[in-house]
């Protein structure tokens, strides 16, 4: 595990459960408690409010993160304990009296709260540990004008069939210096691996910081518009049932949600276009044949996107306020499109990812220009 991660890992934490005001709220909600014990309404509404968030947190990275950061038996993350479902379980039962309720997610926020503020005490732990090497890896990233990016495999084929992570990486290592030259005339240097790991495979690397900071809005199109297609496949459902066998209604949908899934590469290589056009203004040496660089990489992130896989951004130098703001916000950004596409493709039947990974998941053969 290297620093860079640790470091990620920690700065989730810190944004989804103290930044973002959770932990300050379920304390708030449980000194509450109290004052609404005959307030049935306000109960339910806290019970709702907190599982909802924590629905959120449960289906992105932090309990992935958390379990890396403790492998010890104590302390556990607050993760492992199904407290949204305790408290979905709890809003379910119609039956349940109102003193019951109150004794019921009194226990609940108080184990909930108990647990969230002896993983603030690890977390606090372990960032002091690391405090000084961060320091040194943030003076070698600054230096060499880098950033660090994880690129994350975790679709089941890749991560399980060396031929196949082979051909990945293979096409990772093709690829990213070729949309370097569309964005750059530098010759792009080699990448720098610096850490492999796996759970999933994250394929942790050094690349140039505006290189990578472009990447990342790739793959915040990409996400985006696979998020919409997801979306369009769930509400779509119940729609198409009401159109009873109507094949010209049916033959509509189905070109439409082709089309949606065909944007998802319409829009990168367009992007990929629209970065190459802004470079080019500033650097004159850009070569300007670029057609097969942009399908390749057009090729390697929409494949690398339907099967399910992940990019991050670790890393990145620090400049003035307002660039490191807008690279954070980016950065953020990445996170919960990539979450919010991976909690929906868990509602996509299995026959149905299974033929969008046959139609969109191989990496093409490399062509030559």
């Amino acid at each position: 595990m290297n620093i860079e991660t640790l470091s990620e890992n920690i700065k989730l934490f810190e944004y989804e459960i103290i930044e973002s005001g959770f932990h300050r709220d379920v304390q708030d909600y449980l000194a509450s408690l109290p004052n609404n014990a005959n307030n049935i309404v306000a109960l339910r509404e806290i019970a709702t409010k907190i599982s909802e968030r924590l629905v959120v947190i449960y289906s992105g990275d932090l309990p992935d993160a958390l379990t890396v950061l403790f492998p010890k038996s104590k302390p556990r993350p607050f993760t492992d304990t199904s407290f949204s479902d305790n408290l979905i379980e709890l809003l379910k039962d119609n039956k349940i009296d109102q003193s019951q309720f109150h004794e019921q997610i009194n226990v609940i926020l108080t184990q909930l709260n108990q647990v969230l503020s002896a993983n603030i005490d690890e977390i606090t732990n372990i960032k002091n540990f690391i405090a000084p090497f961060i320091e040194v890896e943030l003076d070698r990233v600054t230096d060499q004008d880098t950033a660090i990016i994880s690129i994350v495999f975790k679709d089941k084929k890749t991560i399980t069939n060396l031929k196949e992570f082979t051909k990945n990486v293979t096409a990772w290592n093709r690829t990213l210096p070729l949309y370097h030259l569309i964005l750059s005339s530098t010759s792009p240097k080699d990448i720098e691996i610096i850490e492999v790991q796996n759970s999933s495979i994250d394929l942790i690397i050094a690349f140039d910081v505006n290189i990578a900071l472009d990447l990342v809005e790739l793959f915040k199109v990409g996400f985006k518009c696979y998020a919409a297609y997801l979306s369009y496949k769930k509400i779509v459902a119940p729609i198409t049932d009401a159109y009873f066998g109507n094949k010209k209604l049916l033959k509509s949908e189905k070109a439409r949600e082709d089309e949606l899934l065909n944007n998802i590469a319409i829009a990168i290589s367009s992007k990929i276009e629209e970065q190459h056009k802004i470079a080019i203004k500033s650097d004159k040496k850009i070569d300007k044949n670029i057609n097969v660089k942009v399908n390749q990489v057009t090729n390697l992130i929409t494949s690398h996107i339907i099967k399910g896989n992940d990019l991050k951004l670790l890393t990145f130098p620090e400049s003035n306020d307002e660039e490191n703001k807008k690279n954070l916000e980016s950065k953020r950004e990445l996170q919960a499109k990539s979450r919010e596409v991976r909690t929906a493709i868990k509602e996509l039947p299995a026959a149905e990812l299974k033929k969008l990974l046959k139609q969109y998941g191989e990496i093409k053969e490399e062509s030559k220009e």
